[in-house]
């Protein structure tokens, strides 16, 4: 898919070099915080007793998280959360709405007069770094710009790019800087099922529900509930079941294949594809009103080819990550390296990259070489360096590989064909680990070792470990 500026959208709307700042005031009219005004920049207020809500009232008839104001878009909705002594709008009970400017809204006994103010800011794109996320270049600068205001929010965000260009990395760094990163994020990659068991997988199935079906399962939303739930490769989700999974993501309501009883559910959606949906909804093959739904903000991730700026930086963080399970200091790299990685067109993004790197710091010693990396990319290059002897992985459990320099008559190998004997030998033994490992699931060893499960399969054909 092609990608190009912009690489963020909100609501639908490029980020330019202005950013929108909406702040929430309220201000108690009565009861015992009465005279208090906040001003919140959150686009999610929550009111309560709870010690840890945004606007906290010590009033006893208001519940511990009695209602939220949601503020996006210049529009604000007042969200009842089911509180047991309601909230009201000029005298009528409410579970959701629309607030205009110079509202008052009742929690419990308490008023609270309300007021939006929008101001605009210049874009922050100074950073070069979110959790495990590291760019210097525009397109990641404005990324990194919003996550501050998107991750703690309830907007629904859709992450666009190409396999191994870091889309769960994004998804998993909203969820750890939002209100839900006390719970575990939740993983579900929508192309790991037909459309017959998908509906199973995410809403879950009771018992006897069909064939198979020998005892009750919890889907996906419903071990998010709390939590956040990333959707990878949503764009794989067949169109006839979009419709009700629009509705369930509208109503926060969903009930299990077979079941009777409605189960509502309190979950935010990060979505993620590599294909683009813009043309799926031309072809009509993926709905528009889901797509609205899913992209309240929007992120389109480059390739790595059009980033080679990041590239210093990636490998730099790669290095550090590895150094403590290497057997010696941490490699350094010659200068060089970097001239023949930004001529690499880096298909694998990424995941690619980090492989490259890992390889080269285990079998490089104390120095990456430039021939050493050009021989991997298939740029040319000369003699592959010696191998450290030690071959590891994360966990540093790798058996020994040591390089073959003789060939079966005793002769001496040539370079190249004991290089790439030492390879071989090296990506085999290190496929049969991982599947041992995981008792042969093949989308969990792909998932360790960062590679998608097309290239993991073309693996396994090649060593003749298919079973």
């Amino acid at each position: 898919m092609a990608y190009e500026s912009p690489t963020v959208e909100i609501e639908g709307k490029p980020l330019g070099d202005l950013l929108p700042v909406e702040r929430c005031r309220l201000e108690v009219l009565d009861g015992p915080e009465q005279g208090e005004a906040r001003v919140f920049e959150s686009p999610v207020v929550l009111i309560g007793s709870d010690p840890l809500c945004d606007l906290v009232l010590s009033d006893p008839t208001v519940s511990r998280r009695h209602c939220e104001i949601h503020a996006r878009g210049g529009d604000a909705r007042l969200v009842d959360l089911e509180s047991t002594n309601g909230t009201f709008l000029r005298g009528i009970q409410v579970g959701e709405l629309y607030l205009k400017g110079g509202s008052v809204f009742r929690a419990g006994r308490t008023h609270i007069k309300f007021s939006l103010e929008t101001d605009w800011a210049p874009v922050p794109r100074d950073r070069t770094r979110y959790g495990d996320i590291i760019g210097v270049s525009r397109a990641l600068r404005d990324v990194f710009a919003i996550l501050d205001k998107v991750a703690p929010s309830e907007l629904s965000v859709l992450i666009e790019g190409e396999t191994g260009t870091g889309k769960e990395l994004i998804a998993r760094a909203i969820h750890e800087h939002s209100r839900r990163a006390s719970r575990s994020l939740v993983i579900f990659d929508c192309s790991a099922f037909p459309g017959t068991l998908l509906e199973s997988e995410l809403f879950g199935h009771e018992r006897g529900a069909f064939s198979g079906a020998v005892q009750s399962h919890r889907g996906v939303f419903e071990r998010g509930d709390g939590s956040t739930i990333f959707l990878d490769e949503i764009g794989e989700m067949e169109l006839g079941f979009q419709a009700k999974f629009l509705r369930a993501l509208e109503s926060g309501e969903m009930r299990r294949v077979g079941g009777e009883r409605t189960v509502k559910v309190d979950a935010r959606v990060v979505a993620a594809t590599n294909r683009s949906l813009d043309a799926m909804i031309e072809e009509g093959t993926f709905r528009r009103d889901l797509f609205y739904r899913l992209a309240k903000v929007r992120f389109r991730l480059p390739p790595l080819r059009e980033r080679v700026e990041d590239i210093p930086l990636l490998v730099d963080f790669f290095l550090d990550q590895l150094a403590a399970s290497l057997p010696g200091p941490r490699p350094q790299v010659e200068p060089e390296v970097m001239e023949v990685l930004v001529q690499h067109d880096w298909p694998g993004n990424i995941r690619e990259l980090r492989n490259v790197i890992e390889r080269a710091a285990t079998m490089c010693g104390d120095w990456i070489t430039a021939d050493y990396v050009s021989a991997q990319l298939g740029l040319g290059g000369g003699a592959a360096p010696a191998a450290s002897g030690q071959v590891r992985d994360q966990e540093g459990v790798h058996a020994v590989l040591k390089a073959p320099i003789e060939d079966p008559s005793g002769a001496a190998m040539p370079l190249r064909a004991a290089k790439d004997q030492l390879v071989s030998d090296f990506e085999r033994r290190y496929i049969e680990h991982l599947l041992e490992k995981h008792e042969q699931n093949i989308s969990a060893a792909a998932r360790e070792a960062q590679v998608d499960r097309r290239h993991f399969y073309r693996l396994l054909k090649k060593y003749g470990l298919m079973k």
